[in-house]
C-alpha cells in the first residue's frame, strides 16, 4: 500500500504501525491529540502493551521512514523482543507521567458514544 503525504490529514487516523520497534512493539493506537500548526502532538497507546504509551510531534508522524498509516504486517523475526523494564527509548524516557490516557471525542472508543462523527482508523 502505497502512502501519499495527502493522506496524512488532521485529526490523525487511529492505527499506525512503527518501522522500527518501539520497546518491542511496532502497532499503535493514536488515542488523543491536539496543538496547532508545527506544535501539533499525538499520543500513542501499543496495541498489544498499554503500558507502551508515549507523546510523538505530528511532524515526526509525517516521516514515512518512521512510520505508516494501518497496522502492517512485520516479519516474524521483527516480532516482540520481551525490553527489559529499563529502557533507553526516546519515545518512552519520562513521558509516561506526561500521557493523558483519556480518548479524544471523536475516537469512537468513549461509552457510551455521544457522537456520530469518528476518525478513522486507517
Amino acid at each position: 500500500m502505497r502512502i501519499n503525504k495527502s493522506d496524512f490529514t488532521w485529526p490523525p487516523c487511529k492505527a499506525w504501525t512503527s518501522r522500527d520497534p518501539i520497546n518491542g512493539f511496532r502497532h499503535f493506537v493514536a488515542i488523543n491529540y491536539g496543538g496547532k500548526e508545527k506544535f501539533r502532538w499525538v499520543h500513542m497507546v501499543s496495541v498489544l502493551n498499554g503500558e507502551i504509551r508515549f507523546n510523538i510531534l505530528w511532524q515526526e508522524m509525517l516521516n514515512s521512514r518512521k512510520w505508516t498509516i494501518g497496522w502492517l504486517r512485520v516479519p516474524k523475526t521483527d516480532s516482540i523482543a520481551l525490553p527489559s523494564k529499563r529502557s533507553n527509548n526516546k519515545f518512552l524516557k519520562n513521558s509516561s507521567s506526561r500521557i493523558c490516557l483519556h480518548p479524544s471525542l471523536d475516537s469512537g472508543l468513549i461509552i457510551p458514544l455521544e457522537s456520530t462523527n469518528y476518525r478513522g482508523w486507517f
